[in-house]
């Protein structure tokens, strides 16, 4: 079951938020979340650990507020470089991907990631993925290795909040009309294939608690009966 969750949709608020964590089969929960709101402006950010020890386990707790608190200031690379700083104060630095968003009235909803977590968009007829995963996948990918090796290393994230400064982290606009947008781990979309998340924001559009809660419920088990932590945040403007 997902982790009971807090409505935060306010008649009086131009942005509403749903947020949901389901732990993994393998515990503790590594993912971690937060949300952030100062006026109409909300910050909102979702981190990912490798692993499950202790100190992956604490990092991945304590850095979601301090992105949320420095992207609501100091904007997403601040909050990113910020964060993967205090990955130093440990032995072993954790291995953290994260991802963030600043959505307010009036502009784009500005994106900053490292890692492999995702920001996806819903503009009422598509789900489009805005990010593009920092993994040994991918960079196999854009130099031509052949598709199925390049699958077999997607889980391989080569970089994380340890590494975070203006040369690894990433970051993107997604347009002001487009007004649902998802912040989540790789625990949904690995085993929730497109077609579902496509049908789920198209039957929660106007609800994103009951979207993030649809989302998280429908990662299941894989074949050797893994299901991986999985977290969501979604993040709808209203109408002007």
């Amino acid at each position: 079951m997902a982790e009971t969750s807090t409505r935060h949709a306010a008649g009086t608020q131009a942005i509403t938020v749903g947020m949901a964590r389901r732990p993994g089969t393998e515990p503790p929960c590594a993912d971690g979340y937060d949300l952030q709101r100062r006026g109409q402006r909300v910050c909102a950010a979702v981190v990912d650990g490798a692993g499950h020890d202790a100190a992956v386990v604490r990092y991945a707790q304590a850095v979601p507020p301090v992105i949320t608190h420095i992207g609501m200031t100091m904007g997403g690379l601040a909050a990113l470089t910020t964060a993967g700083q205090m990955a130093h104060a440990y032995d072993t630095p954790p291995h953290v991907s994260a991802v963030y968003a600043r959505m307010e009235p009036g502009q784009p909803t500005a994106i900053h990631w490292i890692g492999d977590c995702r920001a996806y968009a819903w503009d009422g007829a598509a789900l489009t993925q805005w990010s593009t995963d920092q993994s040994m996948g991918q960079y196999l990918r854009r130099n031509g290795v052949a598709v199925d090796l390049a699958a077999a290393h997607d889980n391989w994230s080569r970089t994380g909040l340890a590494q975070a400064g203006a040369g690894m982290c990433r970051e993107t606009q997604i347009p002001e009309h487009v007004r649902l947008v998802l912040l989540m781990t790789d625990g949904i979309p690995d085993q929730v294939d497109p077609e579902t998340m496509e049908r789920l924001c198209r039957a929660h559009e106007a609800d994103p608690q009951a979207l993030a809660d649809a989302l998280t419920a429908a990662a299941q088990a894989d074949a050797d009966g893994y299901r991986d932590d999985a977290t969501v945040i979604a993040l709808l403007r209203q109408p002007a």
